[in-house]
């Protein structure tokens, strides 16, 4: 199916506002500041050079292993600094494991890879597209963008500002999955120029698996909800290229803009704890399924929110973060939080103010955003270069995003 560029919807948002697709990386971008492991194995840390290289201190790391009953891994600064797999758990470092909703973030990033390879075709994927551009038999609202559908929002009657709510599509049955009908559609225009791929699982394997080096994944791409299974490492792929950027390899895989929608509030009337398919730390009126409604309070603590630097922005009208001065909307430095989240603690959390990441498997049915962070934050402030030991005086700081030393896009 061709997209419907004629559409009155379209051209009203293509007027006013900047598409989200970007093309490769300019000449000017310097990719080489972003450290990863690219398509090869981790650069692993040893004990005695924990401290030094990656600002953690290892008799802490010990301790916290040895009262943690569930697989988790810390990358900082692209290096594998530290990792634990309990003989309870079961998991092991090669065990490929389901991943449920963190999936999610994961579909996130093949639409956005999407947008990135089909910007020299004749028909591009943009999020300003109308979801009935692409395909067909919509059961959720006509009007819906491809937005919509990465915000949780398509299933709304009305999808006008301060009219439409945030409901999760776990399973992704009401919305979700109809994105992988997108990918098919795009991938169809052209399919030599997609390598012959045929639908969205080989499009996420050979242009997202591949360059991150993710051998240790498999997704059939049938579900955009669930049913990728990894092992812990390929999820910290993951969340390195978005901790990133965007880039992986030294190469630009997903356009920043993108990556930027991803991980800060997509509609802020709706729910200011979610990006595109991607949980955000939020202060307020952060709605989560399983805990109450809206969450007043923040979930965790000594985390920056995510933020946008102006408002409104692309598709949200919001005048403000949409805390409703139960917070301030100001922040010196933009470094907010954002989490892969999935059923049973399957969690890929990014920092990028310290470019930490830090992955779990199985830490529990409550685990959420905060979880692998309060676990691991004592190990981390201890060789702090600024507090030394001061956790308070970090967490004031580090909370109110006045503090980010190793923020690589100074935004």
């Amino acid at each position: 199916m061709r997209p419907n560029r004629d559409a009155p919807l379209y051209c009203l948002i293509l007027i006013f506002l900047i598409s989200c697709d970007s093309g490769p990386a300019g000449v000017d971008e310097d990719l080489s500041i972003y450290r990863d492991p690219g398509r090869g194995p981790f650069e692993k840390v040893a004990a005695e050079d924990l401290v030094e290289r990656c600002g953690l201190d290892p008799d802490l790391l010990a301790s916290i292993d040895a009262q943690t009953l569930y697989p988790y891994a810390v990358v900082r600064y692209g290096l594998l600094c530290h990792e634990h797999y309990p003989e309870e758990s079961g998991i092991g470092p090669d065990d490929l494991v389901e991943n449920f909703s963190a999936t999610k973030t994961l579909a996130a990033a093949v639409v956005g890879r999407a947008v990135t390879l089909s910007a020299e075709l004749e028909y591009p994927l943009r999020d300003t597209d109308r979801m009935d551009a692409w395909v067909d038999d919509i059961t959720f609202n006509p009007d819906s963008l491809v937005a919509h559908v990465l915000s949780m929002l398509g299933h709304n009657e009305n999808i006008d500002y301060g009219e439409r709510e945030f409901s999760y599509d776990a399973l992704g049955f009401v919305q979700l999955n109809r994105l992988s009908d997108v990918i098919d559609a795009v991938v169809a225009q052209d399919p030599g120029y997609f390598e012959d791929v045929q639908d969205a699982g080989e499009f996420a394997d050979r242009f997202l698996f591949e360059p991150l080096g993710m051998d240790q994944s498999d997704w059939s791409g049938e579900y955009f909800s669930v049913g990728w299974a990894s092992n812990l490492l390929d999820m910290a792929r993951l969340g390195l290229l978005l901790t990133h950027d965007g880039v992986y390899g030294q190469e630009r895989i997903l356009p920043e803009e993108w990556v930027y929608k991803m991980t800060h509030p997509s509609f802020e009337d709706s729910n200011t704890g979610y990006g595109y398919l991607t949980w955000l730390a939020a202060k307020a009126r952060h709605k989560v399924p399983g805990y109450s409604e809206f969450i007043n309070v923040p979930l965790g603590s000594c985390q920056p929110p995510a933020l946008w630097q102006e408002y409104p922005h692309g598709l949200s009208e919001s005048p403000d973060c949409g805390y409703q001065n139960l917070y301030s909307c100001k922040q010196e430095i933009d470094s907010g939080v954002f989490a892969a989240v999935g059923l049973n603690g399957q969690l890929i959390v990014g920092h990028p103010a310290l470019d930490l990441v830090i992955v779990t498997k199985n830490a529990g049915l409550s685990a959420f955003i905060s979880v692998p962070w309060d676990l691991v934050r004592p190990a981390l402030v201890e060789h702090d270069p600024v507090y030394r030991g001061d956790m308070e005086a970090f967490c004031r700081d580090y909370t109110a995003g006045d503090y980010a030393p190793d923020l690589i896009l100074q935004r």
